[in-house]
């Protein structure tokens, strides 16, 4: 196995540009499962980023790495579990729905599935998970509170406070340094302001850091808590959660394929895919949502890297973060959210304008209408409600402005309307 410049150069990129997310993820997740769960969620967080990296450079022989993805994780902890869903019983929904990917893509339906649904409503999509994180990412910093109206955030009264005016500052560290870092490596702005936020965090929170002293946080809180059967009372939500991943994953490879420039590219992509309905079946197994490939790993494509080596590089590169796992978990979870805040609302923002400048409105207004009809689910904390509604409007729009329903938007629209009616009774 030969270890080419590029493929070492390309694997701790990636594992720079991926470290964000080992302890923004289990944060997320965090506040919809419980405090006392950040820790093992960490660890197991870390678990699965090395082993499906791993799987994806030697099995799939690409330089991608693997993690849990933003936005499922998200929808899991306040779409699932915030709305009333048992852990266990969430963690069962997602592993049902990586069986189905893993079916999907084995069979082929899933290229056939690519085709059929529309872009607009992927954009959308995009645009709604984008938003939703944008909004819970000023909620960390302090810019909202919570409101005794469900769904009405309220404004501080104070933007004075360290906190607040930290954030900002944090967050032009994070334009500054995306604008002049060479493209490459312009994912490390959002790792920096982690690092400066941690530095900072004391003097902020009037607290002390606890003593740094290696091991690895007890996974066993999360690990095999898996509840099979409840799952299927929620057969909806295992759809929900196969169609966004379809339509997510397809789009992801895609945009890291294309400039590899692979004779066999759809071939490898379909390769990507069997890793993916795996990882997302045994990530549910270790108490996490969505595991799949991370755009940030263009990084490696940018900078020549072509096998599977740099994703071996990537997953050895994460080992040593698994021992310090024991430090990250006793901080309290209002500042691991506040000193994540800002990569997180840069993440939102750079995934909202890519879809906002994909998404054509002057020749297909009705994408302002669609956009416009996931306002209720995102503010109202329930994206499931902002992914069901476009769907619902889809058939009924093109009919109305062209006289005719394909249909593919025919079928997304049923199921949608399907999805809301299980939803609620």
């Amino acid at each position: 196995m030969k270890f080419l410049k590029e493929d070492i150069l390309g694997g701790l990129l990636n594992a720079a540009l991926l470290l964000y997310a080992l302890i923004l993820s289990p944060s997320i997740i965090a506040q919809g499962v419980g405090q006392d769960y950040f820790g093992a969620l960490m660890t197991t967080t870390i678990i699965v980023t090395i082993i499906f990296t791993l799987a994806n450079g030697i099995y799939a022989h690409v330089p991608f790495a693997q993690s849990v993805y933003m936005g499922e994780n998200a929808f899991f902890a306040f779409g699932l579990v915030g709305a009333g869903i048992p852990f266990p019983t969430a963690l069962g929904i997602v592993f049902w729905a990586g069986i189905l990917f893993l079916i999907i893509s084995v069979s082929g339906l899933r290229k056939k599935f690519g085709q059929a649904t529309p872009r607009n409503l992927s954009l959308i999509w995009g645009f709604a998970v984008a938003v939703f994180l944008l909004y819970l990412a000023f909620f960390d910093a302090g810019l909202f509170k919570a409101s005794p109206v469900p769904g009405m955030p309220t404004l501080p009264a104070n933007y004075n406070t360290l906190s607040v005016l930290s954030f900002f500052i944090l967050g032009i560290l994070i334009v500054f340094l995306y604008k002049k870092l060479p493209k490459a490596i312009k994912g490390i702005a959002m790792l920096a302001s982690i690092a400066l936020a941690l530095i900072m965090a004391p003097a902020i929170f009037n607290i002390a850091y606890p003593y740094l002293h290696f091991g690895i946080e007890d996974p066993s809180k999360v690990i095999f808590i898996i509840n099979f059967a409840d799952a299927f009372n929620y057969l909806h939500l295992i759809l929900i959660f196969l169609l966004i991943e379809l339509v997510d994953v397809t789009g992801t490879l895609k945009a890291l394929v294309t400039p590899m420039k692979l004779v066999d590219e759809e071939k490898v992509i379909e390769k990507v895919m069997h890793v993916e309905g795996v990882s997302t079946s045994v990530g549910a197994l270790f108490g996490q949502p969505t595991v799949g490939t991370y755009i940030e790993s263009a990084g490696a494509v940018s900078v020549g890297a072509k096998t599977g080596n740099a994703s071996i590089v990537t997953a050895i590169a994460f080992f040593p973060v698994l021992f310090i796992t024991p430090f990250f978990s006793r901080l309290p979870l209002e500042l691991l959210l506040w000193a994540t805040a800002p990569a997180l609302a840069a993440v939102s923002c750079f995934i909202l304008a890519k879809v906002l400048k994909e998404i054509d409105f002057r020749e297909r207004p009705e994408n302002a209408f669609l956009l416009l009809l996931t306002f209720p689910g995102i503010f109202g904390g329930n994206l499931l409600i902002a992914f069901v509604l476009p769907m619902i409007a889809l058939a009924g729009y093109e009919y109305f402005t062209e006289n005719k329903a394909s249909e593919p938007t025919i079928i997304l629209s049923l199921i949608g309307l399907l999805t809301l009616y299980l939803y609620h009774f």
